[in-house]
């Protein structure tokens, strides 16, 4: 995996572990995040010159022109691993990246979008998989998972490829937490 090129977005917060693990791979790996703080302290335990921040939110008009400017720099993504609800942006990095020989896209989706989902248009060189993530049922009650088992189901995930995948449990979907 040296030298590959990775874009997580939501990287900072319950994906920090997946770009640790990218990281730590030899991935050059561009987040996407709100919070420099964040960045910092992801910079701090990441083997040097591995983490590229990307400061942005997610809907602003400046976040395509820094993808661009990620993949002239880095190359062009091998994986994009993504924790959006904003499909339309997620396509519109997908076509930024196009001059890719190929890349996967693990789309990163909450319970509800496994019973009703909208359609997203990738590229002919992407490998879109989907990850969904559930909940937990432990001594009698539910609870939502945790950034840590969210980060090891998606290294599972990165690591064993499917075309989907489920994180926890979404079934019975009535017995999500509140």
């Amino acid at each position: 995996m040296r030298n590959n090129h990775a874009l997580i977005i939501g990287g900072t917060g319950m994906l920090a572990g997946v770009s640790l693990f990218l990281a730590k791979e030899g991935f050059l790996v561009s987040v996407i995040g709100r919070t420099a703080a964040k960045f910092e302290r992801l910079k701090a335990e990441s083997p040097s010159g591995t983490i590229f921040p990307i400061q942005v939110d997610y809907d602003s008009n400046t976040l395509f022109s820094k993808v661009e400017k990620a993949i002239a720099e880095r190359g062009p993504f091998k994986l994009i691993v993504s924790w959006t609800p904003n499909y339309r942006a997620l396509e519109q990095i997908c076509e930024i990246n196009e001059q890719a020989t190929s890349f996967r896209l693990i789309h990163m989706k909450g319970s509800r979008r496994y019973f009703e989902d909208e359609e997203i248009r990738v590229p002919v060189n992407c490998e879109y998989e989907k990850v969904f993530l559930g909940f937990v049922k432990e001594e009698g009650t539910s609870r939502w998972l945790t950034h840590d088992e969210i980060a090891g189901g998606v290294v599972e995930h990165i690591v064993n490829k499917k075309d989907e995948r489920i994180i926890g449990q979404l079934h019975p979907y009535s017995e999500r937490p509140s």
